[in-house]
């Protein structure tokens, strides 16, 4: 059985919306979870760490179990900005990256001003054009509050893959527009 390395939006977890799927599909999921302030984050060492730690749990996680070039990565929303920064740090990455509704920096959304931690690196490394070129599809809703198009454009240009932006829809992509991207960025079933 495959395996895929899986980092959820805040909130997610590997045991329920993207990770049942890839699990239905006959994929092993490992990954991490950034559960939202709560219960859960008492039971989840990881959310309670730093963003730099975070980074370096991923980067390891990476190293250690996904460190190949048949490697599958998948981040969404959040977890996907904290993949695109451990990959900022190592360099490189040889295995095949999926983002879906990623955050890739800082947004005005519902009259607040979101910026998630290190926002200007990320943005600097893509202006700069120094983001690894890494095998990276992207997948955004075009009514996406987070959606920054410049930015996700030119992430897209520095890397392999390809971006699809989905006309009138929003941060959270529908499970239709999700399992068709899968269908066709997900090897065949062994």
């Amino acid at each position: 059985m495959q395996t895929i390395y899986y980092v959820p939006g805040r909130g997610g977890r590997l045991d329920h919306g993207l990770g049942v799927e890839l699990s239905a599909r006959g994929f092993d999921l490992i990954g991490r979870e950034i559960s939202r302030r709560g219960s859960r984050v008492k039971t989840n060492p990881f959310a309670s760490l730093q963003f730099a730690q975070q980074i370096e749990v991923i980067q390891h996680d990476l190293k250690s179990h996904a460190w190949r070039e048949d490697a599958l990565v998948i981040g969404n929303s959040f977890g996907a900005y904290l993949i695109a920064h451990a990959i900022l740090q190592l360099g490189e990455y040889p295995g095949k990256c999926l983002f879906t509704s990623p955050v890739l920096g800082a947004v005005r959304t519902n009259g607040f001003y979101f910026r998630p931690p290190k926002a200007q690196a990320l943005r600097d490394a893509i202006e700069s054009e120094s983001f690894p070129k890494i095998y990276l599809d992207i997948l955004v809703g075009q009514d996406d509050e987070h959606y920054l198009s410049e930015v996700t454009e030119k992430l897209g240009n520095l890397t392999i893959g390809k971006i699809l932006v989905i006309a009138n829809e929003g941060h959270r992509l529908q499970h239709e527009t999700v399992k068709a991207k899968l269908n066709k960025w997900l090897p065949p079933p062994t």
